[in-house]
C-alpha cells in the first residue's frame, strides 16, 4: 500500500463533487485514507480516496 501511496504523489485528479467550479487538482500528500488535494486555483484541501478520480 505504501507504494501506490507515494506513486500518487504528483498525480492529477479530478474531484467527484467540483467545489466553486474548480473540480481538477494534483495530490500533494497521502495521508492514511485522506489525499491532499492542490487544486488548480492553489487551495489544497483534504478529500477521502473515493471523493477524487486519478488520472492517468
Amino acid at each position: 500500500m505504501e507504494d501506490f501511496e507515494n506513486n500518487v504523489i504528483g498525480c492529477f485528479c479530478t474531484l467527484l463533487d467540483s467545489l466553486q467550479d474548480d473540480d481538477c487538482g494534483e495530490i500533494v500528500d497521502v495521508s492514511g485514507n485522506l489525499y491532499v488535494v492542490r487544486l488548480t486555483s492553489g487551495q489544497q484541501i483534504t478529500l477521502s480516496h473515493d471523493d477524487v478520480i486519478i488520472c492517468d
